[in-house]
């Protein structure tokens, strides 16, 4: 069978473009050439030479073994009868960074884990235990249990939309699992950008390391500017990186500042942002709604987007909550919409929110 052979370190990117464009022959080994991988191809995929592959070259490999469909499958039948089926069958990956909860009673076994996890995800470079959020920042405590090549760092360059940015789970909060709101904030940007006719200013003051600009900022007709903030000052140096990334990527100029400190105060130590945002991002779940007195004043007396995201008791009445906050500001609601987009517990719930206001007091 037809195999593309690409540099280890390359190894994700190239198997992205594969299963995007259909080349990729599923249900066969991604398998090892020397110091290369080798990405098993279709019938589908361009011959060996096309500009598609870059300086990349085709090898004849033998796929006598399927793939396995289930990482334990790597784990020894002693080790799997003592467990049955306890082994983690949720986990998350990030680049090429694996994340996975391991049980108590597992924890004798967690590296024959990390490495069966290693050998059936050839793009997975370092598997961690994730041991859930702690701290201010709200953090995920992770512990590397397994590297290839004894490469344990958790910086990682994360995929998402067609956009590539810097992400390290250890030190500043990302999830994956969010990319679908970060589009549907982007249909949303979108439709202001048209109805106003023009690019739009942007404020994200709990930006984290900045994936929602990978969709919003790249794009200069959708928005010119961008205030991008995070408290966490570690999640700052990758911020700004992944800013100065996108930034690149503009066809025509715009402008972006990068802060870090409490969003409550930008009225106060940033008051060339008053009344300027069409754009608002709301992205702090456990205290979204308190915090919007403190962010209200940032935005234009014209039409305004607020998108925001709340954690809540399932049977909260979060839009009885945002219309009180409203209510005692200057601003007015043209347009409200508040849905639940997933379950946080037994009991509580994650809801998006999204506001069109007005201030008709300062026109």
């Amino acid at each position: 069978m037809r195999h593309l052979r690409v540099p280890s370190a390359q190894t994700s990117h190239w198997i992205d473009i594969c299963k995007t464009n259909g080349w990729y022959e599923t249900g066969y080994r991604v398998q090892r050439v020397d110091d290369d991988t080798a990405i098993p191809l279709n019938t589908h995929a361009p011959q060996a030479g096309d500009s598609v592959w870059g300086e990349n070259t085709m090898v004849e490999l033998d796929v006598t073994d399927k793939k396995a469909r289930n990482y334990w499958e790597h784990i020894s039948n002693e080790i799997r009868a003592e467990f049955d089926d306890e082994f983690p069958q949720a986990f998350e990956i990030q680049g090429d960074v694996l994340l996975v909860k391991i049980p108590d009673g597992m924890i004798e076994v967690e590296h024959e884990i990390a490495r069966a996890m290693l050998e059936q995800f050839p793009s997975v470079r370092v598997v961690c235990h994730d041991n859930g959020v702690a701290g201010e920042f709200r953090v995920r405590n992770l512990r590397v249990l397994k590297a290839r090549n004894d490469n344990d760092s958790t910086r990682t360059r994360y995929r998402e939309h067609g956009h590539e940015f810097n992400i390290d789970p250890a030190v500043a909060y990302f999830s994956g699992r969010l990319g679908t709101q970060r589009m549907r904030t982007l249909d949303a940007v979108t439709s202001l950008s048209h109805s106003k006719g023009r690019p739009l200013v942007i404020a994200d003051p709990y930006a984290g390391v900045g994936p929602s600009m990978a969709l919003l900022y790249t794009d200069a007709n959708l928005v010119s500017k961008a205030y991008v903030n995070d408290m966490n000052p570690n999640a700052i140096p990758l911020l700004e990186q992944n800013m100065e990334d996108f930034h690149s990527k503009r066809k025509q100029d715009g402008s972006y500042f990068v802060d870090c400190m409490d969003a409550r105060k930008l009225k106060e130590f940033r008051s060339e942002l008053v009344g300027i945002v069409d754009v608002l991002l709301v992205n702090l779940p456990h205290e979204s709604v308190d915090h919007l007195p403190y962010l209200l004043p940032l935005l234009s007396d014209d039409e305004s987007l607020v998108c925001g995201w709340s954690i809540q008791e399932k049977q909260a009445d979060i839009e009885h909550h945002l219309r009180a906050v409203i209510e005692v500001s200057d601003w007015t609601i043209i347009t409200i919409h508040v849905e639940e987009i997933k379950g946080f517990s037994t009991a509580k719930a994650m809801f998006r929110f999204e506001l069109v206001l007005s201030n008709p007091n300062k026109r």
